[in-house]
């Protein structure tokens, strides 16, 4: 049953990796990480410093599980044949599970050391299937690492790269507010088809590896709500404040409708497989600070010439009616990643 277990939380993690399919995985991730969130709040030193190794750690004791499930799983079959179908080089053989466990591990890590030697034909048989799974585990394993990082460097590269688009600001209407400088927003919609390109990667990236999710840096530019924040809050805002008569084939295009959707389809799952449900709660009074947010960015526009809604009274009902949507989920998310809104949105005070 061990070997079994082990084996298909192997296959659901690294050949059909798919959010939700893990059998051992998740459930570790979860509980490593609200063990390490336990421990940063009453450890000495700022919280950020352990929970950036959270990720890495994870790896870790991920492919640990795997190998002490298959070396204890083999060791229990092995056990009771020790001394009888499996003998020792050197005369007597130890028949305690300390000698299985031992027999186990040399076999699965390929090492043959040879001092204990199969006399049978299914413990010769077992002993290169079990050689045979752990060349091959340890080969998936390497395979499955280099697809996590390679992961994360694209998605913190999308990080970095809306950081800088909204110089440094976290706000999505200095974003809009740069690519519709003088109010051209000719070459706006190639920008938004990039970033809904790279939203979308990172969607199937989560997709396939969620332990991404908990790999988390302490520059909060990189952190996952700060993406999202950006990326939602962009497309919130062009579809409530652009003139839509003068700007329809931006707020109509399949580019904002992919950016809109992609945000808001990675906000669902991962808050239905991570959040619990009491975190998901809104706070009424953040309905006006939407409201004065909608004004403000408003203003920005205008003053780089960029045509805004004629019904503006219209338009910021609207925009607190998309962020009612997601904006609670989204805090959700920040206060399990261990983040203060304030980090995430530092200009929403």
């Amino acid at each position: 049953m061990l070997v079994t277990v082990s084996l298909v939380d192997i296959y659901l993690t690294v050949l059909f990796p798919r959010l939700g399919s893990s059998l051992l995985s998740l459930p570790l991730g979860k509980g490593m990480w609200r063990f390490v969130r336990l421990i940063a709040r009453i450890a000495p030193f700022k919280d950020e410093k352990l929970l950036a190794h959270n990720g890495p750690m994870l790896m870790i004791l991920t492919v640990i599980v795997w190998l002490c499930l298959l070396i204890c799983g083999f060791a229990l079959i092995i056990w009771p044949e020790l001394g009888s179908a499996i003998q020792s080089s050197d005369g007597w053989t130890e028949t305690d599970f300390v000698t299985a466990l031992y027999y186990s591990g040399f076999s699965l890590t390929t090492l043959g050391t040879g001092d204990l030697i199969p006399e049978v034909g299914f413990q010769r048989l077992l002993i290169i299937l079990e050689a045979a799974l752990g060349f091959s585990i340890f080969t998936l394993t390497i395979t499955y690492l280099f697809s996590i990082y390679s992961a994360l460097i694209r998605r913190n590269t999308f990080a970095l790269s809306l950081h800088h688009r909204s110089a440094g600001t976290a706000d999505a209407a200095e974003v809009l507010a740069r690519l519709g400088a003088s109010g051209e927003l000719s070459g706006v919609q190639q920008d938004i088809s990039n970033m809904a390109r790279d939203l979308i990667n990172l969607l199937e990236s989560q997709h396939s590896y969620p332990a991404l999710l908990y790999f988390r840096f302490r520059q909060t530019y990189y952190a996952l709500p700060r993406i999202l924040l950006l990326t939602m809050d962009t497309a919130t805002l062009m579809k409530t404040a652009l003139n839509a008569q003068k700007y329809r084939s931006i707020v109509h295009s399949t580019a904002l409708a992919e950016l809109w959707g992609g945000s808001q389809q990675l906000l669902m799952e991962l808050s239905s497989f991570f959040l619990p449900r009491s975190s998901l709660n809104m706070n009424q009074s953040l309905e006006e600070v939407w409201r004065k947010r909608y004004y403000y960015a408003v203003e920005k526009f205008r003053e780089e010439g960029i045509e805004i809604t004629p019904d503006l009274e219209y338009g910021a009902s609207l925009y607190v009616s998309l962020r009612r949507k997601w904006n609670p989920i989204l805090v959700g998310l920040a206060n399990y990643m261990g983040y203060h809104w304030s980090e995430i949105a530092p200009y929403e005070k």
